[in-house]
């Protein structure tokens, strides 16, 4: 994995608001690792979704403190 530096200009509340976004990301991936491990595909890919939705988000964010 590589450290990415975050962009200098984010406040610390911004700091925090991205971290609370990549802990709500990691839930869903361990949500869509069990749900997949249950055989549940639909609930896996409403999951995927919500993680992709929150990561452009994020990304976007990111993009516009940089």
């Amino acid at each position: 994995m590589t450290d990415v530096p975050l962009p200098a200009e984010m406040t610390a509340t911004e700091r925090r608001a991205a971290l609370r976004r990549l802990v709500v990301l990691f839930g869903l991936m361990n949500t869509m690792i069990e749900l997949s491990a249950s055989g549940a595909q639909r609930s896996v890919a409403e999951h995927a979704t919500a993680a992709r939705e929150l990561v452009g988000e994020l990304v976007a964010d990111l993009a516009r403190s940089g």
